[in-house]
C-alpha cells in the first residue's frame, strides 16, 4: 500500500470514528469530499435547472425517504467508486432500517455494449468509451463500507445481464439506476422493474442527459410497452426522473413469476 494511501485510510478512520452515528444531513463538506462521497453539505446547485450531469444525493434521499415504510430492500445499478451507494446506505442504516443495499456494478467499465450508444451520438463525454468509468475497484468501495461499519451492504461484481440474477428472489423498495448506456438500462428495468413492491420506486439518473441518448432510448421503449408513468423531481436545479410501481404490479409482479 502506498503511504498516500494509507495516509487516507487513516484519516477516513478517524473521521468515521465521529461522524459516522451523526444524521448525514448534518456532515460537513470536507468529510463528505475525504470519503468521496455525495451529501447536500458538498451539494453544487445548479443556477438554472437542468437534467446534465451526475446523481444528486437530495433527490435520493428525498425519494428513499418516501420509500422507507414499503417493504423490500434498496438496490444501486453503477456503483463507480460509491459515491452514491455509501450515503444512500448510511441513510438506512440511520433511519434504523433493516433493509439490505444491494450494489450491483461490474467494477470494469463499459464492455463492448457502449459500442452501441457511440452510434447514437449525444454530447461528448470522456468516459463513453470501452473501459469508460473503471478507474475504480470493488475493494475500494467496501474499504469504506467497512470504515463506516455499513455491514447491512452487499456489492455484487459483474455486468448486469449476469449479476443480477443472482438474488432473483429479492423484492425491492427503492431501485437507482446510474448505469448510463442503453444495455444496462434495458436489462436493470426489464429485470428489477417487476421486482418493486407496490409504491416502490426506480429513479433513472442519464434520463434526458446530452451524452446518454441509450438511457432515453431503452426508458422510453419501456414506457411505451408497459404504460408506465415517467415523474419529474427537481433539487438543487437538478432535474431527474423516476418511476413508481402501481398497477402493473397486479400484472407481471414477483408473485406473477417476473422470469415467465
Amino acid at each position: 500500500m502506498s503511504a498516500r494511501r494509507l495516509l487516507k485510510e487513516l484519516a477516513w478512520k478517524a473521521t468515521a470514528a465521529s461522524l459516522k452515528t451523526r444524521n448525514i444531513l448534518d456532515w460537513p463538506a470536507w468529510a463528505a469530499n475525504l470519503f468521496e462521497i455525495k451529501l447536500p453539505s458538498n451539494t453544487i446547485v445548479n443556477e438554472k435547472t437542468s437534467s446534465s450531469g451526475g446523481a444528486n444525493i437530495n433527490v435520493i434521499l428525498d425519494l428513499m425517504n418516501e420509500c422507507k415504510s414499503i417493504p423490500g430492500d434498496i438496490a444501486e445499478c453503477g456503483v463507480y467508486r460509491g459515491s452514491t451507494l455509501i450515503s444512500m446506505a448510511l441513510y438506512v442504516q440511520q433511519i434504523g432500517s433493516e433493509k439490505k443495499v444491494f450494489g450491483f456494478d461490474s467494477f470494469q467499465g463499459f464492455d463492448d455494449h457502449v459500442e452501441s450508444d457511440l452510434n447514437l451520438g449525444g454530447q461528448f463525454d470522456q468516459q463513453k468509451r470501452r473501459g469508460g468509468f473503471g478507474n475504480t475497484s470493488r475493494s475500494f468501495v467496501q474499504k469504506r463500507l467497512d470504515i463506516l461499519d455499513l455491514n447491512h451492504v452487499e456489492l455484487v461484481s459483474g455486468f448486469f445481464e449476469k449479476s443480477l440474477e443472482k438474488f432473483s428472489e429479492r423484492q425491492y423498495s427503492f431501485v437507482h439506476l446510474d448505469c448510463d448506456i442503453y444495455e444496462s438500462y434495458h436489462t436493470c428495468l426489464n429485470y428489477l422493474y417487476p421486482r418493486l413492491s407496490g409504491g416502490g420506486i426506480m429513479l433513472l439518473d442519464e434520463y434526458d442527459d446530452p451524452p446518454w441518448p441509450g438511457c432515453n432510448l431503452a426508458v422510453d421503449e419501456f414506457l411505451t410497452e408497459h404504460s408506465v408513468d415517467l415523474h419529474p423531481i427537481v433539487r438543487d436545479g437538478h432535474r431527474k426522473f423516476y418511476l413508481r410501481r402501481d398497477a402493473w404490479r397486479e400484472v407481471s409482479g414477483p408473485q406473477a413469476n417476473p422470469d415467465a
